[in-house]
Parts: structure tokens; C-alpha cells; sequence
């Protein structure tokens, strides 16, 4: 799944960098938040726990994503006021299948880069990072019309409304204390640093393209911190066995 993804990003950065998307892979946008989500499974499954408990729980969180996403879309709540527009696949109600994989793929990696062995600091850090991830997500998403905020002209940052970020963290951090403290190897939180630095420095680019520099140093910033993360907390390794 690695190699599919590292494909399937390099393909779709290079492209939407220079000459665009062609029409014909239209499909390619949904397809990578698919491959998005399998990649982080991927990366989690390297914990050790067994298919059987990851993969429903992963779609548990897709499920309820999904549905806080319909009903956002309808109300207004708790995101904002917002529409969808065709360019992630097609949809329910009009919300993409495909954000419910792009949900499971954010919140299981910022768990993963932020596993302390406390549930609760967990998933105070899995608001946070998701949070950093957003704010260089949200603006280039609006700025190529993925979704659309308000009357097209939005407000808070960048057009995003700013009740958006708080929404994020509250139902980041929520979702993350469904998963079980882990013990982490060096290995694994290497990788999902490593996968999370290429997601913000994707969007950090695109950002620049847009002429988004306040995203783009959002998403250099954020890097740096997922390294200093790496660098400078110790996993949680497993205790030898006696």
C-alpha cells in the first residue's frame, strides 16, 4: 500500500502543480483519500493489533464522520455553512464517500503521531494536530472549489469559518479516545510523522500555488513540529518481556 500511495501522490502533486488534473482522472482526487485512509491502516496494523479490531473500528470513525458530515452540510452545524462539490466523487446526500476515508486517514495518523500512553493527553493532541492540518487543508480546498463555505465568499480565515477549527478538534479528539493506548516503536511513529509531514507539505504547495503563503508557513511550521515530535519524545516502547 506504501508504493501505491507515494505513487499516487507524487502523480497527482506534479499534476496539480503544473498542468492540472485532465478531466479523464477526475476521479483520481477520491481515489488518493482512499489510499489516503488504506496507507494509514497500513501504518497502525504495524502496532501489532489485529485486523479484526482496527478495520471496524476504522469504520465506525468513517461512519460517524460521515454522518456529522451530512448533517453539516444540511444545517450548518457544526462546521459552518457549507456544500460540496463534485470534484471528491460521487456522493450521499450530498456529501463524497470518499470524506468519510479522508476523515479515518486524519484522525488515526494525528493519534498516531500523538501516542503518549494517556488516552486523555492523546486526544488532546489529536485535536491539535488535526486542527494544523486543517488550517492548510481548508483554505486550499475552498481556493479549488472541493467544497464551497457560505455564499462563496465565507469569512474566519481564508473564507473558513472559524467555529470549522473548533468543530475539528472537539470531533478529532472525541473520536481518538474510541482507540486503545498503544505502545509505540520508533518504526511506526517514524513512518506516520513521515506521512504526515507529505500531507501538510502537499497542501503547503498547493497553498502557494493559490497564493495561500500564511498555509503554506502553517503547513512548514507544522513539519518542523512533527520532526521536533520524532526527534524528541521517546515512543512508547513495549516493556521487555520478564
Amino acid at each position: 500500500m506504501r508504493r501505491v500511495f507515494y505513487f499516487w501522490y507524487a502523480v497527482g502533486l506534479i499534476l496539480m502543480l503544473t498542468v492540472g488534473v485532465p478531466s479523464w482522472l477526475g476521479f483520481a482526487n477520491g481515489l488518493f483519500l482512499l489510499f489516503f485512509a488504506l496507507y494509514t491502516l497500513n501504518v497502525e496494523g504495524r502496532l501489532g493489533e489485529p485486523r479484526h479490531a482496527r478495520w471496524p473500528r476504522a469504520a465506525l470513525i468513517g461512519l460517524a464522520t460521515f454522518l456529522v458530515e451530512w448533517l453539516g452540510v444540511r444545517t450548518g452545524w457544526p462546521f459552518g455553512e457549507y456544500a460540496y462539490t463534485p470534484l471528491l466523487g460521487w456522493g450521499v446526500g450530498g456529501v463524497p464517500l470518499t470524506i468519510a476515508c479522508a476523515w479515518v486517514g486524519v484522525v488515526l495518523l494525528a493519534a498516531l503521531v500523538s501516542e503518549s500512553g494517556s488516552r486523555w493527553l492523546r486526544a488532546l493532541l489529536t485535536g491539535v494536530w488535526t486542527v494544523v492540518f486543517d488550517l492548510v487543508l481548508d483554505p486550499v480546498a475552498f481556493a479549488r472549489e472541493f467544497w464551497i463555505w457560505g455564499d462563496g465568499h465565507g469569512g474566519g480565515y481564508f473564507g473558513v469559518p472559524i467555529v470549522n477549527f473548533v468543530s475539528w478538534f472537539v470531533l478529532s479528539a472525541s473520536l481518538s479516545l474510541l482507540l486503545p493506548v498503544r505502545m509505540m516503536t520508533l518504526a511506526v511513529r517514524r513512518e506516520a510523522v513521515r506521512l504526515l509531514q507529505l500531507m501538510l507539505l502537499m497542501f503547503g504547495l498547493l497553498g502557494a500555488k493559490e497564493g495561500l503563503y500564511i498555509p503554506l508557513a502553517v503547513a512548514l511550521i507544522g513539519m518542523l513540529a512533527a520532526e521536533g515530535v520524532l526527534r524528541y519524545v521517546p515512543p512508547r516502547q513495549p516493556k521487555p518481556a520478564v
